[in-house]
């Protein structure tokens, strides 16, 4: 049975699942290569940004902010980046990065084409500028994926999504435990267990010390332990029901998801 979208437009991810999967399963394969190479989560939020600037995808766009800054991109880097070229705080490396790119993005004249990749190259290996030109295509053919589909950027209100860290709490990935841990007042006041299996990040429990009800602890836990997860460029598998509901009320997260954008058995 086809997908049947309740809008104007077909959600073409989940009118073509198996497409859409072997797209996740080439971006896995990118992001795997670019480690391998040493392009970091860092500089890759800031390609997809960067190309979801160009392309117009605001859906990207949204999710790609909030996964560089738990990358560690600075909203200043985020707020300057269309203008790159003219001023920043970017390393000649990343400069570079964002020259691929952006050629990789808009295919401009061979003149330009050969500058700009005369530049990268004084900065980046061959292997560096093949991941760089990977990562923007794949995010290019993702950026297509939500813009035809018209993929929503739904408004999300800022008292009920509180910050990962605020000056009373703070959410932090403990590989060790396998697990995210959320302190108030460097106090430890819950945890959300997952487990590691191949791309997927499986949430299994999440609790909340009943001596921090009321603080928003959760909600805070629950949206830095799926973007971090995001920014690492994994899919989530939310068996946790406390996981679970915060994804269901937040469709930005949808693409990223086992049983909504992402259809495996």
């Amino acid at each position: 049975m086809k997908f049947s979208a309740p809008h104007d437009r077909v959600w073409i991810d989940k009118q073509t699942p198996t497409a859409f999967r072997a797209l996740n399963s080439v971006a896995s394969e990118v992001r795997a290569a670019g480690a391998a190479v040493g392009l970091d989560r860092r500089i890759i939020e800031l390609i997809n940004l960067r190309v979801s600037q160009i392309n117009g995808c605001a859906y990207c766009l949204d999710v790609h902010y909030r996964a560089a800054l738990a990358a560690g991109v600075t909203e200043q880097e985020i707020a300057v980046l269309p203008g790159w070229r003219r001023g920043g705080t970017y390393t000649p490396f990343e400069q570079g990065a964002l020259a691929v790119a952006e050629i990789t993005a808009t295919l401009p004249d061979e003149d330009t084409l050969e500058r700009e990749y005369a530049f990268a190259r004084t900065y980046l290996t061959d292997d560096q500028l093949s991941a760089v030109a990977w990562v923007a295509t794949t995010i290019g053919a993702f950026n297509r994926v939500s813009i035809l589909s018209r993929h929503p950027v739904r408004a999300r209100k800022e008292k009920a999504t509180m910050t990962a860290s605020t000056p009373e709490s703070e959410v932090v990935r403990n590989d060790e435990k396998h697990r995210y841990e959320v302190f108030y007042s460097g106090e430890p006041a819950g945890f959300a267990d997952y487990e590691e299996r191949a791309d997927e990040t499986v949430f299994t429990h999440t609790e909340i010390d009943g001596a921090f009800s009321g603080k928003g602890l959760g909600t805070a836990l629950a949206q830095r332990a799926v973007e971090d997860t995001i920014g690492r460029g994994r899919v989530i598998r939310p068996l946790c029901p406390f996981i679970k509901a915060y994804l269901d009320k937040h469709a930005e997260y949808d693409a990223h998801v086992i049983g909504k954008g992402v259809t495996r058995e």
